[in-house]
């Protein structure tokens, strides 16, 4: 199965890039490679900017998959950046389920895990994430 959604979160330390096409993620390292760089000279630095380089991590399955929508958005909880996921104002989280425009595909992604409730009662259930842990590489905090 091919599908169009991207799931997205920044973080501002690192990138996760594993849902991105090959070309987009080219585009988008080089992009941050340029920030990078105006930023170490513009501030006299000389070391990267972020914590860990940009990869990229082939979905193999559908439960894999599934889980890797909830993995990105729980991310920022997992690290201690905020004490929700939900409140994560540079996730799709919170536009996959409002009615707000967006060029998000929500039917679709909405339509994967059997409507909005279990969109929601499945980031509920695997908030612990113990479940996911070993279809991921784990991050270093």
């Amino acid at each position: 199965m091919q599908v169009k959604e991207e799931q997205y979160l920044f973080k501002p330390s690192e990138m996760n890039q594993e849902l991105l096409p090959v070309t987009v993620q080219r585009q988008l390292s080089h992009l941050l490679n340029a920030f990078t760089k105006a930023m170490n000279a513009r501030y006299g630095r000389g070391d990267s900017l972020f914590q860990k380089r940009f990869r990229r991590k082939e979905v193999t399955s559908e439960a894999y998959f599934t889980r890797l929508v909830f993995y990105i958005h729980f991310n920022p909880q997992h690290h201690g950046l905020i004490p929700d996921f939900k409140e994560w104002p540079y996730s799709s989280y919170p536009s996959l389920l409002s009615k707000s425009k967006t060029n998000l595909e929500r039917n679709e992604v909405l339509s994967w895990f059997g409507g909005a409730h279990h969109f929601k009662t499945f980031h509920q259930d695997l908030a612990d994430f113990s479940s996911i842990h070993p279809l991921i590489e784990e991050d270093e905090v």
